[in-house]
């Protein structure tokens, strides 16, 4: 009988301190709330663009070079890094129809190039067409 009263008054301590309820998450703390994108938006500005503009140019540069060569199976790294940087640039550019443009031909240079067997023809036509869209983008980057 003894340990019956001994865990009666262990499950009531528990019960009492809160033990064996479902805890709830804390509340996020509302200087932090909806502050993902913000945060985003904010690492974009901290970030110069010119290096970026630099590294794609370069990426675009290899991915020609490749296919002159016809190794495209080797540009995907590059490509993909294209991708990548684009995504990094894309808060920069303040001409929002431009950003989107340049994004979709990115997009679709990089899927050619992934493709089992890309045509050398659409790669090369796509890479001049990135080619022209970063010239403009200096004249597209916000002011920071």
């Amino acid at each position: 009988m003894s340990k019956l009263l001994i865990t009666v008054c262990i499950i009531s301590i528990m019960l009492i301190a809160g033990c064996g309820q479902k805890s709830q998450p804390p509340a996020t703390p509302p200087a932090q709330q909806g502050g993902g994108q913000q945060a985003q938006h904010n690492m974009a500005n901290m970030e110069d663009p010119k290096p970026i503009i630099a590294q794609m140019n370069q990426a675009v540069d290899e991915v020609a070079s490749k296919s002159q060569t016809n190794k495209l199976t080797e540009a995907r790294t590059s490509t993909g890094n294209l991708v990548t940087l684009n995504n990094r640039l894309s808060p920069h550019i303040s001409d929002t129809a431009f950003r989107d443009q340049l994004s979709q031909t990115i997009t679709a240079l990089n899927t050619e190039v992934n493709k089992p067997t890309p045509d050398k023809a659409t790669v090369d036509k796509q890479v001049e067409n990135v080619r022209k869209l970063m010239a403009e983008v200096p004249n597209k980057i916000m002011a920071h």
